[in-house]
């Protein structure tokens, strides 16, 4: 297996956990949890920065960071950031659920199957029809939470997921929560 579908399988499993500690023990504990994994990963980060080498931190990058990243972990920690949004504005946990399945499963995906993908996004050369059309398939998903509104929360999500220069791993719940609230 390639390292960015590792990464990728790791950013789902992620997701998976987030779904299971939000369904299992209710979205208190959840918004805790992510909370205490942003604020132990920005100090992390913040370790990094002034030089220390944390061995198991190291292998992590090593194994799950992308090549030439300005800042190791910043994608990590705005996945706990997305995740945190989700949490602290949307109370139905069903809602919830649907938008960190869409994050964790969609996102995923797109990367796994837009690799390969040859038909290029007009607007965004760095991304694949392909891969947004697996994003969009993978979020209905959803459904099983909310029902048909995973259509439309699929759309959305594909299409902010697709634009170019932004850190899907906040847009995506940005996009999500406004649409769930707007709802």
């Amino acid at each position: 297996m390639d390292k960015e579908t590792g990464r990728q399988l790791f950013h789902l499993a992620v997701g998976l956990v987030a779904l299971g500690l939000l369904l299992y023990f209710g979205r208190g504990f959840a918004i805790a949890a992510v909370f205490s994994v942003l604020v132990i990963g920005m100090l992390i980060m913040n370790l990094r920065l002034l030089g220390f080498d944390i061995p198991l931190v190291l292998w992590f990058e090593k194994n799950f960071e992308r090549e030439k990243v300005k800042l190791p972990g910043w994608g990590s920690a705005c996945y706990a950031a997305g995740a945190l949004m989700l949490l602290t504005f949307l109370t139905d946990t069903n809602e919830i659920a649907a938008c960190i399945m869409i994050l964790a499963l969609g996102d995923s995906v797109s990367t796994i199957i837009g690799r390969h993908g040859k038909m290029k996004i007009p607007y965004n050369k760095s991304k694949t029809i392909e891969g947004s059309l697996a994003f969009f398939i993978a979020s209905l998903s959803a459904y099983l939470f909310i029902g048909p509104t995973a259509m439309l929360l699929a759309a959305l999500a594909a299409v902010v997921e697709s634009l170019p220069g932004l850190e899907d791993n906040l847009t995506i719940p940005m996009a999500c929560t406004a649409l769930m609230l707007i709802l």
